[in-house]
């Protein structure tokens, strides 16, 4: 075969250079990562745990007027969320200490809104300590989160708030509670709050007003290795969205005083000057605090594992959020999805092909400190380094025999920087090197990149590195052969009626089944007649597949919107979020009227969900028949705009419905609304 020629006589060539000597290391190409941001990279997964006032109170953003004493867990199972969390093989926990309503989960010294005055162990009660010492019993690192931002405190927006019980609250948190490994500055600050009674709106300028530099030396005084979160002096970034995924190219370097909006966070910069790598957080369910109605609403074991994928598998850190119940508990439902995500990556990842794999290459850079078998040691500290000014080298890895492949892993060696732009992927069909067909674009590596493609069946793959900034250093190169699993189709009904349903993956069979009738598959759109009903979806990937039902609302045709066209009317009525209305500035409501008296007792609204998006409702006030039915707040809607649900106690008989945004996120000028749905 010419491959295997091509390899035999590589391997010659490569043999006379065994007696050179020894090379030099490459030069480190700036930014490079402090041993800190090394150990925090390895970490890979790790969790988010919020809970509070807000979990009490149905809420997700408190509005900092709810009594302390409504903090009333009957138990709290401290050491279920650490068993749970470590079998979930997650490294840490990061806590919410205090969120925006301001109330403190430890006794604090800066205000009496905390534990000390609710009945959770007649106000003796310290969850931050207690959490601490079972993560340190367990074996788990410990973090906390601290909300700057507080509507509860009556001196918010002045500067004894800053100095008195902001600065303060950090030298607590970081004097008494042993070392922390992360420390959270929250993003969302000033707005609308109670504040001692004052019940206004406040603004700040986040950057001086908290005084970032001196909050960090206070962190650091007794932490001096901690990871910092946000504020003006991070050590690492947000990924910049809520949604569980960053970029297929993701560079660690960032310089936010050339960031020109936020989502540049998701690919990082390529010449930026500072090592900022990224941090995905992302909650197991819709909401970050725990909320009964989102029981059915636990991410998929298939979501899951995609969510590791776009996030370790694209060189950022998972910070995966896991809201307590009610019962002072990680809930049933939860704790089983993550312990089922957890034995699916161990089972995937727990024979690596390429362990006896003999690898290949011209380019290597003289001497054995730098040979292409550190590629497979499995020891972080070696790595393989092509030579001098060589910028676009091959690698070739040769397998003892074929091979079921559906997955790479490839890490650069960071403490010399990030160097990969771009690369390409071959593997041995029938004698003739054929492009590997990934799921992803094929530009950055970083600290680890997982890329997936179809099943291949092959001895050899090639390696090009085809860009890169300097001489190539990899750490690792690992081939797996992971179990099929795949993700429920997206679906959705219309204005026209007719039934849409794809997947992402073209490998899969979709199929349908309508209420009382057997699976079809699904090769078109389908007319379906019926108003509420219900309809399951089903995606086949080899034995692996995944159902899902869809919960009808009025069809369309029962409505027109006044001041809409009827195309205007078909994007917001169609249940597709993908489509969106951007209503002109000065309309502020939507006004709906049916053709007949309708009962109605739910609307769901899903903001637009376009990339980087403006317009989504904060404040709203619901109308039905001209009487206001609800009203409240779509809390941390422009980070999370995932859809949002007015209920109602009981039905209510009516023809006009008229959902009015009081306010829209970020001050936004036009209102732009992706979907509504009638119950």
């Amino acid at each position: 075969m010419r491959i295997r020629n091509w390899i035999i006589g590589l391997g010659v060539l490569l043999s006379l250079g065994a007696c050179e000597e020894q090379g030099t290391a490459p030069e480190a190409i700036l930014p490079i990562p402090t041993e800190a941001q090394l150990a925090w990279h390895k970490l890979e997964t790790y969790a988010f745990i919020h809970f509070g006032l807000n979990t009490y109170n149905d809420l997700e953003w408190g509005y900092g007027d709810t009594p302390a004493k409504t903090f009333a867990p009957d138990t709290l199972a401290v050491s279920q969320w650490v068993q749970t969390l470590k079998a979930a093989g997650m490294k840490g926990i990061i806590l919410t200490a205090k969120h925006h309503d301001g109330f403190c989960l430890w006794p604090t010294k800066t205000t009496d809104y905390s534990v000390k005055n609710s009945p959770w162990k007649n106000g003796k009660g310290d969850l931050v300590k207690e959490l601490s010492q079972e993560c340190k019993k367990e074996g788990l690192l410990f973090g906390l989160y601290l909300s700057p931002w507080d509507r509860h405190n009556a001196n918010y927006g002045k500067a004894e708030y800053v100095d008195s019980v902001f600065h303060q609250q950090i030298k607590e948190l970081t004097t008494n509670y042993g070392q922390l490994f992360e420390y959270w500055f929250d993003g969302a600050n000033g707005g609308s709050g109670w504040y001692g009674g004052a019940d206004e709106h406040r603004s700040i300028d986040p950057n001086s007003y908290y005084k970032y530099e001196e909050a960090v030396k206070l962190l650091k005084e007794n932490n001096p290795n901690v990871m910092v979160f946000g504020g003006t002096v991070p050590t690492i970034r947000w990924v910049g969205n809520e949604r569980g995924w960053a970029g297929e190219t993701n560079f660690s370097a960032y310089d936010f005083s050339k960031e020109k909006h936020y989502s540049e966070a998701q690919w990082g910069m390529p010449y930026a000057e500072q090592w900022i790598p990224a941090e995905v957080d992302v909650s197991i369910r819709p909401g970050w605090f725990y909320h009964h109605r989102e029981d059915h609403q636990v991410r998929s074991l298939q979501n899951l594992v995609n969510l590791y994928y776009q996030s370790v598998g694209r060189n950022a850190n998972l910070l995966l959020n896991c809201p307590i119940a009610l019962d002072g508990r990680i809930p049933k439902e939860d704790s089983i999805r993550l312990i089922q995500w957890r034995k699916y990556l161990d089972n995937s990842f727990k024979k690596d092909l390429l362990q006896k794999a003999s690898i290949k290459s011209s380019d290597s850079r003289k001497g054995t400190l730098f040979a292409s078998e550190h590629l497979t040691d499995g020891n972080d500290e070696t790595y393989w380094a092509s030579k001098d000014e060589c910028i676009s080298p091959s690698l070739v890895v040769e397998l003892d025999e074929a091979e079921d492949i559906n997955v790479l892993s490839l890490s650069e060696y960071i403490p010399l920087g990030q160097r990969v732009l771009n690369f390409a992927l071959y593997y041995d069909k029938e004698g003739e090197w054929t492009k590997v067909p990934t799921q992803d674009s094929l530009t950055t590596i970083g600290y680890k990149r997982l890329i997936r493609f179809p099943r291949i069946h092959t001895q050899s793959l090639k390696l090009d590195i085809t860009e890169a900034s300097a001489e190539v250093c990899l750490s690792k190169i690992s081939a797996f052969n992971t179990p099929d699993i795949v993700e429920a189709p997206k679906a959705y009904r219309s204005a026209e009626d007719k039934l849409h349903i794809f997947s992402p993956n073209r490998d899969v069979k979709l199929s349908y089944k309508l209420s009382g009738k057997s699976w079809t598959n699904y090769t078109q759109p389908v007319e379906i007649f019926s108003d509420q009903g219900e309809v399951e979806v089903r995606a086949t990937l080899g034995k692996a597949e995944e159902t899902k039902k869809l919960n009808l609302p009025y069809s369309a045709k029962h409505f027109t919107i006044i001041g809409l066209s009827k195309g205007e009317r078909n994007k917001l009525l169609d249940c597709n979020p993908y489509n969106f209305v951007t209503l002109p500035k000065e309309i502020r409501s939507l006004k709906l009227k049916a053709d007949e008296k309708l009962l109605v007792q739910e609307i769901v609204y899903t903001p637009n969900q376009s990339r980087d998006a403006q317009g989504h409702i904060q404040n709203y006030e619901l109308y039905l028949d001209s009487k206001l039915v609800s009203k409240g707040e779509f809390s941390n809607i422009r980070n999370n705009p995932i859809p949002r649900t007015i209920s109602l106690d009981k039905p209510i008989s009516c023809r006009n419905i008229e959902l009015k945004a009081i306010s829209l996120a970020n001050r936004a000028k036009n209102m732009s609304l992706a979907d509504l749905a009638i119950y």
